[in-house]
């Protein structure tokens, strides 16, 4: 009789230890998923928020955002490359829709202009030309005196 209550009292031992376990891991994951929640309402405020893509809206005022451009810059390394933002000027509220309209062609054409330059022709002293060659060339394209201006809001050259 005696192997018998040691052998329930083991029983007992075993199932205690069982539940002790099983409340710890309940709390455990409880604990981490509020850890998980706080942190993250706490770090929102500094992470940066994702921003949404869309079409190229038209801004009042005649200025029509190209976007954010990226392109490698003619080097004799070939390791430059430039980050541009650009905004286009126009002189009406037609030539806006147009411009809207063939975005793609407008960004390819600017592509194209920035990475035929060398690191020497976007100094901060020959941007004034570069602005002026991006619209002689978009006038071409859409019609002489579409193009008012060319603004760069980011320029990064690395």
């Amino acid at each position: 009789m005696l192997t018998e209550e040691n052998n329930s009292e083991v029983k007992q031992k075993i199932g205690l230890d069982l539940k002790i376990i099983l409340i710890g891991l309940i709390i455990f994951l409880v604990a981490m998923g509020a850890s998980y929640f706080l942190m993250k309402s706490l770090m929102a405020p500094l992470l940066p928020q994702k921003e949404e893509k869309s079409n190229p809206a038209v801004v009042s005022g005649g200025l029509v955002p190209v976007g954010e451009i990226a392109t490698n810059i003619t080097d004799v390394a070939g390791n430059r490359y430039l980050k541009v933002e650009v905004t286009i000027e126009v002189k009406d509220k037609k030539s806006s829709e147009t411009v809207a309209e063939y975005m793609p062609v407008i960004r390819d054409k600017i592509i194209s202009i920035l990475s035929s330059k060398t690191a020497a022709d976007l100094d901060p002293v020959n941007r004034d030309n570069l602005k002026e060659e991006i619209k002689s060339e978009l006038n071409q394209k859409f019609g002489k005196g579409c193009i008012q201006s060319i603004y760069f809001n980011n320029f990064i050259m690395q």
